[in-house]
């Protein structure tokens, strides 16, 4: 019954996104047509470019057409590249989850020894210095530290390509920028996690009993973890929807560059789409995370 209610309110959210986003793009000021043809075209040109693209007809209309084309996965034709935007979509995903799964690596691999090291730490001197480096990773800007690596790594260094070419090698710089704040955000919640889990009476008591601390670690890091999971998932889905501003630094022809395009010559049906994809991608991740929490603590579920 729990995993019901869960699946029933992920498809209730994403129909609700769904219809308020349409709304909304409906709402805005402005005629794409006329942004797509520019300042200088003739009004009977923009006339029927708005009935060739369907602008004309009544909302109820055009909002029930929509919803019969998500029901099919066809969202129209993208006014600006002229193609579908599901094909346009699939074209650039394969790149963004590419670039998620490499970040996500580089977070997993430095987040956790990292958290377990600055706990280990005994000096407090050493471990305020370590919490002033995890609290400028957080708060660094992304444009700024694009921007930074780029000219350090890439212009004096030369370990790193600077811009994207297709490569693997060309996508280490660019995930590494991505990367840098989630590993400041997720090592520390882990080490703060790790110190108030040493305080619980059930670790101490195992100690005492004798258990090895290969085993008690395994405890307290599965302790530890559980609160940082919705984290984790909220990092996901801001790494496969498109990490806009890294996109566009690097030039990477990812999600979040395509939304850019989209936003800025208002190609409706290419929003649209890309709206209904983030938010099945944010529902999704939330449905998942609470899954594998109840996995990992059963008792969540008692609560609903």
């Amino acid at each position: 019954m729990y995993y019901f209610k869960r699946f029933a309110k992920v498809v209730l959210s994403v129909l609700l996104i769904g219809t308020l986003s349409f709304l909304l793009l409906d709402l805005l000021p402005g005629d794409p047509a006329a942004a797509i043809l520019g300042v200088d075209a003739a009004p009977e040109e923009v006339a029927m470019l708005r009935d060739s693209l369907g602008l004309n007809r009544p909302f109820l209309v055009r909002y029930f057409v929509w919803i019969k084309g998500v029901l099919s996965f066809d969202f129209g034709n993208s006014f600006k590249y002229g193609e579908p935007v599901v094909e346009l979509i699939a074209r650039r995903l394969p790149l963004t989850l590419e670039i998620s799964l490499i970040s996500l690596l580089m977070v997993f691999l430095a987040s956790v020894p990292l958290s377990f090291l600055l706990y280990k730490i005994k000096n407090k001197h050493v471990r305020k210095i370590g919490d002033f480096v995890l609290g400028v990773c957080i708060s660094i800007p992304s444009f700024w530290l694009g921007i930074i690596s780029m000219f350090t790594l890439g212009v004096i260094l030369r370990v790193l390509r600077i811009g994207y070419d297709r490569s693997f090698k060309s996508l280490l710089l660019p995930c590494l920028v991505i990367a840098i704040p989630k590993i400041g955000v997720i090592t520390s919640h882990i080490k703060s996690n790790l110190e108030k889990e040493m305080r619980e009476e059930y670790i101490k008591y195992l100690f005492v009993n004798g258990l090895q601390m290969k085993w008690l670690n395994l405890y307290i890091f599965k302790n530890s973890i559980l609160s940082v999971i919705p984290l984790i998932g909220v990092m996901i889905i801001d790494l496969i929807t498109g990490t806009i501003i890294v996109e566009q630094i690097f030039s990477i022809p990812g999600i979040g560059r395509l939304l850019i395009t989209s936003v800025v010559n208002r190609d409706i049906p290419l929003i649209q789409g890309l709206i209904f994809y983030t938010s099945v991608a944010l529902v999704l991740m939330n449905f998942l995370v609470d899954i594998v929490s109840v996995l990992i603590d059963p008792r969540i579920r008692e609560e609903y």
